[in-house]
């Protein structure tokens, strides 16, 4: 990608059907994530790398302008891999500000004080996949909610004998905000509209979903072949 001197907006996606990937720039410069797979942030966000799992988007700013070292530029994954290699001209391109304030989504104290309703186990690997100890069945619905009624979602991540691995958890029809990890606050990239999650092995993350629209609606692991192998379920909004 030519670029001039200036700042650009990436928009990331991890299309892939199982890797995770690690995005950074080569020259170890910061860059600012300013969107989440649903939106922006209520501020930019400073970081050096950011981490996505399938399905994960992010949104981010580049400024090349401040930029030293530009041969060889690129945007690397954490094992050095080119995912992106950058040309930047001589131009100076366009003066821009990145605004201090995105957005007003805020987590509501009534909506950290909800109750748990859905339990959601996510457990096993390759074709050994199921949640909470089913595989899907395109005939049985795994959970019912209200057309516009918050709800707080619980996901563990159950580990296996070898350990487990990450699932990314990923609802359909609806964004969600991230309450908590492991009841610690999220990190400060992920506390924007969601779809998909990141559940490390023995990890719980809280969630508040809220669907607008009535409707049948899947949820599953993201990861391709733990959903085609029943790592899915469904959910009926009335």
């Amino acid at each position: 990608m030519t670029v001039n001197k200036e700042k650009v907006r990436l928009r990331l996606l991890n299309g892939s059907n199982a890797r995770n990937y690690t995005f950074k720039l080569n020259t170890e410069d910061s860059f600012f994530q300013i969107a989440t797979d649903g939106g922006l942030l209520n501020e930019p966000v400073s970081l050096k790398e950011i981490t996505l799992t399938p399905s994960e988007r992010a949104e981010i700013v580049v400024d090349f302008s401040k930029m030293k070292d530009v041969k060889d530029l690129a945007l690397i994954n954490e094992d050095g891999s080119v995912l992106l290699p950058f040309v930047v001209t001589d131009q100076s391109g366009k003066t821009s500000m990145l605004p201090k304030k995105l957005n007003d989504l805020s987590l509501e104290g009534k909506e950290v004080d909800l109750p748990v309703t859905k339990k959601v186990e996510l457990f096993g690997m390759m074709d050994m996949v199921t949640i909470n100890g089913k595989k899907f069945d395109p005939e049985r619905i795994d959970f019912t909610q209200k057309q516009g009624v918050t709800e707080v979602w619980e996901i563990y991540n159950k580990p296996d004998m070898m350990g487990g691995m990450i699932h990314p958890f990923h609802i359909h029809g609806a964004q969600f905000k991230v309450i908590s990890r492991d009841e610690k606050k999220p990190p400060e990239n992920e506390q924007g509209w969601k779809d998909t999650i990141s559940v490390k092995p023995d990890e719980t993350v809280k969630i508040a979903v809220q669907f607008k629209h009535k409707g049948i609606y899947m949820f599953h692991c993201h990861i391709l072949e733990h959903e085609d192998n029943g790592m899915m379920g469904q959910i009926q909004v009335d």
